[in-house]
């Protein structure tokens, strides 16, 4: 007998095995998680583990809810994806972060082989696969759109620091593009065309990449320590403009701009420019934050006086 709630727990299934696959679809992001820290990387793992797990915990409560037994041996890997989560916690809190990703590693393809065994055992119809391959595709938008956000963010970043990025400008714009062309197709149902899309903006994300990896190492210490100088000079003009109009959202971006360059200088210091890159990247982030706030207060101070009647000037 079919259960009428059995659609919804594919939808939830198929959104788990997307998280999930997501271990064999980081070559569209291997440069920026190369460029990140082991910590980063670690708690990246961990916070993926999460949600992998507590998205199977109400994969197995709704199945038992409609009365479907979980398969022994799915429970066999599921109980086994949990200890390895715990030695690789112990690891981490031992500071070996490398034996650590390892173990979450073989915890979250635990995951993806209960869930497997699941799949096998109660196959979806058509309706479930139609609905499996968008989900998956609209995860797979989700991820690229995130991972752009980034990409934006340190090609900016390269800019500033005198780089000539317009191609690369251009090729985020194109890959907007695609991705929302993938969104659309996805909606009607275009699974294929939404394939392509998505792909195309993976191979044009691939160029992006390689030339940041590059900056990330043409970059030299001198290079940043004058663009680490010349933010300090930007952040205190600014300062000086939000004291004056006691602009408090913008002075807090600000405090939060200093804090991440403060970071910078401690991380250059001790030639971690990965980290000194994160750091300048979260820095202009909070910059780019205080001055929209400013322009904000501007503009509506601007149309307030605009509508304020001329007081009258004395003989």
């Amino acid at each position: 007998m079919r259960l009428k709630s059995i659609p919804k727990l594919f939808i939830i299934l198929s959104l788990i095995l997307v998280a999930l696959s997501t271990l064999t679809l980081f070559s569209y992001s291997a440069t920026i998680q190369d460029s990140a820290s082991s910590i980063d990387k670690a708690e990246d793992l961990f916070l993926l583990f999460q949600k992998a797990n507590t998205t199977v915990t109400e994969i197995f409560r709704q199945f038992s809810a409609n009365g479907k037994t979980i398969p022994q041996t799915s429970l066999k890997e599921y109980n086994q994806a949990i200890l390895l989560a715990k030695e690789s916690q112990t690891l981490f809190q031992a500071d070996q972060y490398s034996e650590s990703n390892n173990k979450i590693i073989q915890a979250l393809q635990k995951l993806k082989e209960t869930l497997r065994i699941i799949y096998l055992t109660y196959p979806p119809g058509s309706t479930e696969i139609d609905l499996e391959k968008a989900a998956e595709l609209e995860s797979t938008v989700s991820r690229y759109q995130e991972q752009l956000q980034r990409i934006e963010n340190l090609t900016s970043l390269a800019a500033a620091a005198g780089y000539d990025t317009t191609t690369y400008e251009a090729n985020i714009q194109t890959i907007k593009s695609l991705l929302d062309k993938a969104s659309n197709n996805i909606e009607h149902q275009r699974f294929e065309e939404a394939s392509d899309n998505l792909a195309e903006a993976k191979k044009i994300g691939s160029k992006i990449l390689n030339f940041l990896a590059n900056f990330a190492v043409d970059l030299k210490t001198q290079r940043l320590q004058t663009y680490i100088n010349q933010t300090e000079t930007r952040l205190a003009t600014i300062r000086e403009k939000a004291e004056s109009v006691s602009n408090t959202a913008s002075l807090t971006a600000l405090d939060d701009a200093e804090t991440s360059l403060d970071n910078a200088k401690e991380y250059l210091e001790n030639k971690q420019i990965n980290e000194t890159l994160n750091e300048l990247t979260d820095s202009k982030q909070s910059e780019e934050e205080a001055v929209e706030y400013l322009e904000i207060a501007a503009s509506s101070t601007d149309v307030t006086s605009r509508g304020a009647p001329t007081a009258a000037q004395p003989p």
